[in-house]
């Protein structure tokens, strides 16, 4: 969730430093005669902004890539654990065993000790690839997420005309009335069905 807000966050505020750009090029311009019709000065720029925390808890897609993000994390955790205790008890097992004298020869001992970090080495790629699998899944569903809010944007700006819509994130302060996340959630939500 965090990369997609930074992402978000990051495209948004681009968007506002071109537009700050292209107000300053206009400024530093030398005074020339207006043309006629000209409605891109800065003065005129119609502004909004959306924010993003707000659409990541009231999104239905979000709070549920959200969800599956920590169900994930969770399995991976537990079957981290269990692979950590079967090791873990083996290991025990081994050391008992040579605390008791059992091992009859040195070749017995090694072989359990080869066995030892057999399982580690196992446990080790299992849960390699089980993370990689997790950050592809999450990848995917924030790309699908972060095109799903762009989307929206572009479908409400094109009804909406704005100059630019800005993160609440990228600026100190934005007049209240310029908050269009409610309308944005609105359009996300109508045009999301919950997969089955």
């Amino acid at each position: 969730m965090k990369k997609l807000s930074l992402t978000v966050k990051t495209l948004m505020a681009c968007a506002l430093v071109a537009a700050a750009a292209s107000c300053s090029k206009q400024e530093a311009a030398p005074a020339a005669a207006p043309v006629a019709g000209d409605s891109t000065a800065c003065a005129s720029l119609k502004i909004a902004y959306i924010d993003a925390d707000s659409i990541m808890s009231a999104y239905s897609l979000a709070r549920e890539i959200a969800e599956e993000g920590q169900r994930l994390m969770n399995n991976y955790q537990r079957q981290e654990q269990s692979k950590q205790q079967e090791i873990q008890n083996f290991g025990n097992n081994i050391e008992q065993k040579r605390q008791n004298n059992v091992y009859l020869s040195e070749a017995s001992f090694q072989a359990d000790v080869e066995k030892l970090q057999k399982m580690q080495n196992d446990a080790a790629r299992v849960l390699t690839n089980q993370q990689n699998q997790i950050q592809n899944t999450i990848a995917q569903a924030q790309a699908r997420l972060q095109d799903s809010i762009m989307s929206a944007v572009n479908a409400y700006n094109a009804q909406a005309g704005y100059d630019a819509i800005l993160m609440r994130e990228s600026g100190v302060y934005f007049n209240p009335s310029l908050n269009v996340t409610s309308d944005i959630i609105e359009i996300l939500n109508s045009r999301y069905t919950a997969a089955k």
